[in-house]
């Protein structure tokens, strides 16, 4: 009998814990399905509203493209909804304009597109089968069809008969010149390329001083250096004297009065 009551008392001890934790479940499971149905109503509401769409586009670091251009490729537009814009199909789709050199797009608070460029520099121009085209500091070449925000300035490169097929003469000059002394590079007035029979990296730089230089792709950057240098040992022992400087084989000075002497004698000769 008395072990009959002890069963009893803890059977009704255990019911007694159990209904708290019961009315904690059930609690839990309320509140769960209460934000559950919360959530379902203010998505609805969110993407039938304004706020769920693209609202402002900010664009970093322009200054030769147009921002008109670079949203005419993305084709993006206000009536897009944010959160299902595809970032990285945006970021290759401008980093694919040739003068684009690095891009990164993220969101932004209220709806709006953050997207910063970094453009590559132009640093010229090329005369190109008769017609001039960007140079870029990568050494492509850009037409204007691009419609860029940039005139031709600065470095003016002539005698390139076709882009195609001097297109990696062209890279490893631009590439070789972008690391000579920007204060060298200042004093260029022009650029012809003036290749010659086993040669075709060869080309001549017109100076501000009137004098030129005959340069080669491969060695320019290290021989440029002693420009100067040479220029006043002539100048010390010869006056004001202009002429070329021959750095591309055998480094030598010719004056052009030389030059002018030399070519009237071949013309009596013949």
């Amino acid at each position: 009998m008395e072990k009959g009551k002890v069963v009893e008392f803890s059977r009704i001890k255990n019911q007694k814990v159990n209904k708290p934790k019961k009315r904690l479940k059930k609690k839990i499971k309320g509140f769960f399905f209460s934000l559950f149905i919360m959530m379902v109503i203010g998505g609805m509401f969110y993407f039938a509203s304004p706020v769920s769409r693209l609202s402002v586009i900010y664009f970093n670091g322009l200054n030769y493209v147009k921002r008109s251009e670079l949203l005419e490729m993305t084709q993006l537009n206000y009536d897009e909804l944010f959160l299902s814009l595809d970032l990285k199909d945006i970021q290759n789709t401008i980093q694919s304009h040739p003068l684009i050199k690095e891009v990164n797009v993220t969101r932004d608070v209220l709806n709006r597109l953050k997207i910063d460029v970094t453009e590559k520099d132009i640093v010229g121009c090329a005369q190109i089968n008769n017609q001039f085209e960007f140079v870029l500091s990568d050494g492509q070449t850009i037409q204007n069809q691009y419609n860029l925000k940039a005139q031709c300035e600065g470095l003016m490169i002539y005698g390139l008969p076709d882009y195609e097929e001097n297109q990696s003469v062209l890279k490893l000059f631009v590439k070789s010149l972008m690391k000579v002394d920007l204060v060298f590079r200042n004093i260029i007035k022009e650029i012809h390329y003036s290749p010659l029979y086993g040669d075709n990296n060869r080309f001549s730089l017109f100076l501000m001083d009137g004098n030129t230089i005959i340069v080669n792709s491969y060695t320019m950057v290290n021989k440029l250096k002693y420009y100067q240098t040479m220029a006043d040992k002539v100048q010390s022992l010869n006056g004001e004297v202009k002429g070329i400087y021959h750095l591309d084989v055998g480094d030598h000075f010719e004056p052009y009065e030389k030059m002018s002497i030399d070519a009237k004698n071949e013309g009596e000769m013949s």
